[in-house]
């Protein structure tokens, strides 16, 4: 079997040593010649088409939500032999398609017997997301909390009070394809795959009305469903448009990683996005 794999070395759960980890995991399948290389988070896609390039049957992609989302975005529907395994923070696409399991237990059910999935997804213009785009406050406390992972406190700092600006000036208006209102203010969210209550596309927004105010949002998504707190407007829709009626550039997130938007865009719903590879 000839086998790729991207590894994301920054990941929550890979660390600096990740490549030796899969050079050792593929070395005892008896695949030592398989190609290795460790995520440039600047090149990622180009990473993936040069590995697909080269035919591989199994290109094994070891991360977090948003390593896996720069995999999908590059492979597509030629992702039926993409292999996506947690490595992050969250794992949230990976729980939803494979369960619970260690990366390497994954793996191994993988390599013995496997089938391919077609995952639904948001997209805004060609970029898509598998789990969630957040526009408002919590892009920018996740800025913050990326810098305290790598260790950066004074651009957590730095980015931290950005997001306390941001809950206190910015004003979102989101209008969804049906040409209804959302009682939106300085959070909108759309939400698919494992993040969906739905069969489709979720849309939320809320109002953070001050700056403590917007420090328990932070600390409530870490330990629950932000969309159970009072004020929160749910509901299913194909397309949503998020825009700042000031025309201030909007801070957006998608799967976990900052994205440019400007200050209007769509997120619009997309069927059958792209395919991985499951366990049989």
């Amino acid at each position: 079997m000839k086998i790729s794999a991207l590894v994301n070395t920054a990941a929550g759960s890979v660390g600096p040593n990740g490549l030796h980890r899969m050079w050792r995991v593929l070395g005892g399948l008896g695949l030592p010649q398989a190609k290795i290389v460790a995520l440039d988070r600047s090149s990622g896609e180009r990473q993936v088409l040069s590995l697909l390039e080269n035919a591989p049957d199994l290109l094994v992609v070891w991360g977090g939500d948003g390593t896996h989302r720069t995999a999908l975005n590059a492979a597509r529907l030629d992702g039926a032999n993409v292999l996506l395994l947690p490595g992050g923070t969250m794992n949230l696409l990976t729980k939803w398609i494979h369960g619970d399991r260690p990366w390497d237990e994954t793996r191994r059910a993988v390599t013995s017997a496997r089938a391919t999935r077609t995952l639904n997804a948001g997209g805004v213009d060609d970029s898509l997301f598998f789990c969630a785009l957040i526009a408002g406050v919590p892009a920018r406390f996740a800025l913050a909390r990326e810098d305290v992972r790598v260790g950066d406190l004074a651009r957590a700092f730095q980015d931290a009070g950005s997001a306390l600006d941001v809950a206190a000036h910015l004003h979102l208006a989101a209008r969804t394809g049906s040409g209804r209102d959302l009682a939106a203010g300085n959070v909108v969210a759309a939400m698919v795959g494992p993040l969906s209550r739905s069969s489709g596309m979720d849309v939320a927004g809320l109002n953070v009305p001050s700056a403590t105010a917007a420090l328990g949002l932070a600390w409530s998504s870490l330990r629950s469903d932000w969309r159970t707190l009072e004020g929160v407007d749910m509901r299913r829709a194909d397309a949503v448009t998020i825009s700042d009626p000031d025309g201030h550039a909007i801070p957006v997130i998608m799967d976990g990683e900052q994205v440019e938007t400007g200050s209007a865009f769509t997120v619009r719903y997309r069927e059958a996005a792209a395919t991985c590879v499951v366990a049989a």
